[in-house]
């Protein structure tokens, strides 16, 4: 082994030294500047004035080396020299190096300030574990449900106002600026509190003061998966550190709300965690919505305004103890200015949703009513009707409702894969009236495809599926298929792909690729877009065709479910096969043509045929085929139906009231 040199040897002693922090480093500058104070005193001790002693001479020394203002006080050229000379060294020592440690050592304060690795001190405030595709519409949307949210808060015993906190285990500063530039939330910026850590960690979780919170949302992760360990893993360990920290620190667990994409990994989630959660499968609920979007084109529509609280009307859930022991017939009465869409009742700690309900039923004491409206208090105000206007004798049995009807079976093509996949057949085997052939379009082998769907037990029989290879956005691929064998087109976003970008890139270039071979096909076939980037639906316009935005859904319905734990009951019921679901009709259905009637009076005719009417769908007019949607409009306005127009109704029955 080579022997260090002297110089080495000093070189590494000082490295050592520096690397301990900044307290060392200017130990190591003092004693630096102190040598050769004395090393200067020293060398023009004798050539001052008479009676001059060494001390003095240090103190001479150590003036010139730390103000340069001394320089032409020295007389001789000795001392002038040797004057110069510190002088100098002052330059480099005194006020570069010090100078320079104090800048790094307030520099990397500062950014450490910037990281967010300090706790932050508040109580009853919503935490957001993750920064991943869902973070940014749920930022938005707990601040356009920002009434929602005072209440919510309130009820948890905050002052309501509204601070999030969001965990971002890669804090980079592109993250704050996106926050800044965003138009909703760049006015709330100071109220959205960023710390930097992993959620997997006690400490960091400390960070975001979870114990403290009124509710903690832990989002899911589409793309860009840590290494091997997927996004229900990583959830589910998430759930485990929070429990290991309330167990630490002898606290309460806090209200949390979680997103699942896998749904055989629920009930691991639930068991998981001790405290008070609501879990959201997020894979099988974005399939409910697509395959009824599929049933009833038009509904991703209502979808998009039952959600969102910045559109239109939205779903809201109160109690109102006064109007226990009354019937259904003469609550919906009541409300001018909202729609009864059903009740939620608690049992034994779990929720049932009753939607669309018969008339005769009686609201019982804990019943929750389900109201559409605009805001909460069009929900809440009642006028205690004088008689049900369209009372008829009580016989205690359910009206007879419509069939939905969805058309002839259909011949569906799903061009690319998704995880996703798997959830839409098994919810395609649960509407068992609509399968023909389902047909899959994707680069992916065969052989796994098959596996995937073997492994997710999807009930679906072999004959039903078909499986093509090709690359989605390659134009022979579309032309050598024959699209006039499909009724619907799906387009999955990919989730192999590093960003939402990326894979919305390809989905709407495979989209336009088919809209220029549909151009001239007489019967074109439903399309239905699913997207992952919000931004890119505005690179659609007004093309036909229905797009879903998983990430927003998602994130709205996380919002929802964070403010009002029933609701994903009633999301559950109001989507799942088999039971109640938003469906068109024709107003030739309720022996309505050309009618003129209030809004209140559409409602009364859906009331009697056992179905609940939430708004219109009405036809684009001249040259503009867009459809115009209006939900829970004016009760007393007139509407006059013309040829195209559809009322938008809660259909279908209630399993539970079927016992």
């Amino acid at each position: 082994m080579k022997a260090f040199s002297p110089m080495q040897r000093f070189r590494y002693f000082l490295e050592r030294l520096f690397i301990r922090g900044t307290p060392w480093q200017f130990l190591v500058m003092a004693t630096l500047i102190g040598l050769i104070s004395i090393l200067g005193g020293i060398l023009v001790y004798g050539s001052g004035e008479p009676g001059t002693g060494i001390e003095d001479e240090i103190w001479w020394a150590f003036l010139r080396l730390t103000d340069p203002g001394y320089l032409g006080d020295d007389e001789g050229i000795w001392r002038r020299t040797v004057s110069t000379v510190l002088t100098v060294s002052g330059y480099v020592l005194f006020l570069g190096a010090l100078v320079a440690i104090l800048t790094q050592w307030l520099g990397r304060h500062m950014r450490s300030l910037e990281r967010g690795l300090s706790p932050v001190n508040i109580n009853h405030h919503i935490v957001i574990l993750g920064w991943t595709d869902r973070t940014l519409p749920l930022l938005r949307e707990l601040w356009l449900a920002e009434g929602r949210v005072r209440r919510f808060l309130s009820r948890s015993g905050g002052s309501g106002r509204l601070r999030l906190v969001v965990l971002a285990e890669d804090l980079r500063p592109e993250l704050a600026q996106e926050l800044r530039s965003d138009a909703i939330l760049g006015k709330h910026f100071n109220s959205v509190i960023l710390r930097s850590g992993s959620a997997l960690n006690n400490e960091h979780l400390h960070r975001a003061a979870c114990l403290n919170a009124a509710a903690v949302i832990v989002p899911a992760r589409t793309f860009a998966y840590t290494g091997a360990v997927s996004s229900d893993v990583e959830v589910i360990k998430i759930l485990l550190a929070l429990n290991s920290q309330a167990a630490t620190a002898g606290a309460a667990l806090p209200y949390v709300v979680t997103e699942i994409q896998e749904p055989d990994k629920v009930h691991i989630a639930r068991r998981a965690f001790h405290g008070p959660m609501e879990v959201v499968a997020g894979d099988s609920f974005i399939s409910k919505i697509m395959i009824q979007t599929v049933r009833h084109p038009g509904l991703s529509h209502v979808c998009l305004e039952l959600f969102h609280h910045g559109i239109g009307q939205n779903l809201y859930i109160h109690q109102n103890p006064d109007l226990d022991g009354s019937t259904i017939d003469r609550i919906r009465e009541g409300f001018p200015k909202a729609c009864l869409c059903g009740l939620v009742r608690e049992k034994n700690g779990d929720f049932s949703a009753i939607l669309s309900p018969p008339g005769h039923l009686i609201l019982q004491p804990g019943d929750s009513l389900v109201m559409l409206a605009k805001d909460f208090d069009a929900a809440r105000e009642y006028r205690q009707p004088c008689a049900p206007l369209h009372a008829k004798e009580n016989t205690g049995q359910t009206p007879v409702s419509i069939p939905v009807h969805t058309g002839h079976k259909k011949a569906i093509l799903i061009a690319g894969w998704s995880q996703k996949v798997p959830e839409l057949l098994r919810e395609l085997v649960s509407h068992g009236d609509m399968i023909q052939q389902v047909t899959i379009f994707s680069s992916r082998p065969v052989e796994e495809r098959v596996c995937a769907i073997l492994d997710a037990e999807t009930g679906i029989a072999n004959h039903f599926l078909h499986h093509i290879t090709g690359e989605v956005t390659s134009e022979e691929a579309w032309c050598a298929m024959d699209l006039r064998l499909f009724d619907t087109i799906v387009l999955l976003s990919s989730d192999r792909l590093a960003s939402g970008e990326e894979a919305d890139a390809r989905t709407i270039v495979g989209y336009l690729q088919l809209e220029a071979l549909l151009e001239t096909m007489e019967n074109r076939p439903q399309i239905l877009l699913e997207l992952s980037d919000p931004n890119n639906r505005r690179l659609l316009g007004h093309r036909k065709g229905e797009a879903i935005i998983s990430p927003l859904l998602l994130g709205h319905l996380l919002v929802h479910v964070a403010l009002r734990r029933e609701m994903l009951t009633v999301l559950h019921q109001l989507f799942r096969a088999g039971g109640p679901e938003i469906t068109f009709r024709s107003p030739a259905e309720y022996g309505l043509t050309q009618a003129k009637l209030s809004f209140a009076d559409l409602c009364r005719r859906a009331w009697e045929k056992g179905e609940t009417l939430l708004g219109l769908s009405c036809s684009g007019a001249g040259e503009n085929p867009t459809r115009s949607l209006c939900l829970n409009p004016a009760h007393n306005a007139i509407i006059e139906l013309k040829k195209g127009d559809c009322l938008v109704v809660i259909a279908g029955q209630n399993p539970s009231l079927q016992k």
